[in-house]
């Protein structure tokens, strides 16, 4: 029985410098969660005319015609922790076209807030290219290729 018991602390204890230990981590890499996305999608191509079309399951942002190159077209969102929404655009270019999340909810990953945060607020600033679909790596100051064009 006595045997038991000190098992019993010796278990208690060590848990409990576990939890001790993981709650210092978490402060040392704690950062702000983010609450306002700004999505940008920009006309990096050497084609002129592209159209956007983006939309969530409740909500369609509509057709945006002929972004001109260098043209920016964008929205913005407060993030619902409770109700996170996932927003898909179809993007239009003669003869190729993509169809990608631009914006989704992280649980097990960090990679999209990586790279969209910007202070206190995200920005999400999608670039179309001649090569792909690239994703402005604000911290590294970066352009990253994520998807490539499907040719029809």
């Amino acid at each position: 029985m006595i045997r038991n018991v000190a098992a019993l602390l010796l278990v208690t204890v060590g848990l409990g410098l576990v939890g001790a230990q993981l709650e210092v981590e978490s402060e040392k890499t704690n950062v702000q969660p983010i609450s306002r996305y700004f999505i940008h999608f920009v006309n990096d191509l050497s084609i002129p005319d592209l159209t956007v079309h983006c939309k969530t399951i409740d909500n369609d942002l509509g057709i945006h015609r002929s972004l001109k190159l260098g043209d920016d077209y964008q929205f913005n969102f407060n993030y619902n922790v409770l109700k996170p929404t996932v927003y898909w655009c179809k993007v239009d270019k003669p003869n190729a076209y993509i169809f990608f999340q631009c914006f989704w909810p992280e649980k097990n990953s960090t990679w999209l807030r990586d790279r969209c945060r910007d202070g206190d607020v995200g920005t999400c600033t999608w670039k179309f290219k001649d090569g792909g679909i690239y994703l402005r790596n604000n911290a590294a100051n970066t352009d990253e290729l994520v998807h490539t064009w499907i040719n029809m």
